[in-house]
């Protein structure tokens, strides 16, 4: 049986390196991603996404010394901001699975960051569409905000039903 989860339009993304996607892949499970930068707007985003019901991605670009690609993704379970008092602090983004990326969305340009606003309601309102800017690999450290790639989209509209406990 399937049903549908709705997705949100925009996701996060961001780069790892090779052994930190080894080892996430060999835990086989949900993870945890976490950051010395404050995450502080992706957590507001995440949290405004759970509010209107939608599920968020997270998006992994693997970054080698001569090249970087989206490999995998996973769907956020919790995004957490935690401050220190000397502005120091840690971001701790908890996923669920990973799910390999489609290749051919793997290029980094082949998503665009999230228009402004503005941008938004202009196409909405006047019909215009407005230019995407592409992504670029120094883009994505610590985070991004992009266009959710429309094989997530597809993937999630058939998305198994989890078993009842």
């Amino acid at each position: 049986m399937t049903h549908s989860i709705k997705v949100a339009d925009y996701c996060l993304a961001t780069v790892v390196s090779p052994k930190s996607i080894e080892t996430m892949l060999e835990a086989d499970s949900g993870g945890l991603f976490k950051d010395q930068n404050l995450w502080r707007v992706a957590e507001s985003f995440f949290h405004a996404a759970q509010s209107r019901g939608d599920s968020m991605p997270l998006l992994f670009a693997v970054r080698d010394e001569k090249a970087c690609w989206f490999s995998h993704w996973a769907t956020i379970r919790e995004i957490e901001v935690l401050e220190l008092p000397d502005s120091r602090g840690e971001s701790r983004c908890y996923f669920d699975r990973l799910v390999a990326f489609n290749p051919i969305w793997a290029e980094v340009d082949s998503l665009a960051h999230k228009p402004s606003d503005e941008q938004l309601s202009r196409e909405q309102l006047e019909g215009a569409r407005t230019l995407r800017w592409p992504l670029q690999a120094n883009q994505l450290h610590p985070y991004t905000i992009c266009e959710t790639p429309p094989f997530i989209q597809a993937g999630m509209l058939d998305a198994p039903t989890p078993p009842q406990a």
